[in-house]
């Protein structure tokens, strides 16, 4: 595995979709050193992929 593998998310809306509402599993949550933000991190898949195309659908106005 690469990390081409992963998907990074560091929007916390967008982690709460995922999680909460499309019941998505991450691998873990951590800190980036060079960055010191917060982000968690995903399997990249077809679920996932469907529902970030979903999340960007419904706020695209915002």
């Amino acid at each position: 595995m690469t990390k081409s593998d992963f998907f990074f998310c560091y929007n916390k809306r967008l982690f709460t979709f995922l999680k909460d509402v499309k019941s998505i599993d991450f691998i873990t949550v951590a800190k980036n050193t060079s960055t010191g933000k917060t982000f968690a991190m995903f399997y990249k898949n077809d679920i996932l992929q469907k529902a970030l195309d979903e999340y960007k659908t419904l706020n695209h106005d915002k």
